[in-house]
């Protein structure tokens, strides 16, 4: 199962680090490929709930566009706060 998001824009090398480290610790994460100005993350099953909810903390971070992830609205994960907010702050 892959998902492809918009790739972010980095303040420096630890900015980046932090990113990519908080996408490899995806559960069932797989890899991660970049192509032009988005990255596509692959899962070796499709995303559980608390995968998508991390994917979507992590676009709210990096003020990543969280539409793609529509898709994963679920009953077990709709009352999450991000999906109709951004991180306050």
């Amino acid at each position: 199962m892959d998902i492809t998001i918009d790739g972010p824009t980095f303040y420096d090398q630890e900015d980046e680090n932090i990113f990519f480290s908080c996408i490899y610790e995806l559960p069932d994460y797989k890899q991660v490929r970049g192509h032009g100005m988005e990255l596509t993350i692959s899962f070796n099953q499709s995303p559980s709930d608390e995968a998508i909810i991390k994917l979507l903390v992590i676009c709210r971070r990096w003020h990543i566009s969280a539409n793609v992830l529509e898709r994963f609205k679920r009953k077990t994960n709709l009352e999450c706060y991000l999906w109709k907010n951004e991180i306050p702050g």
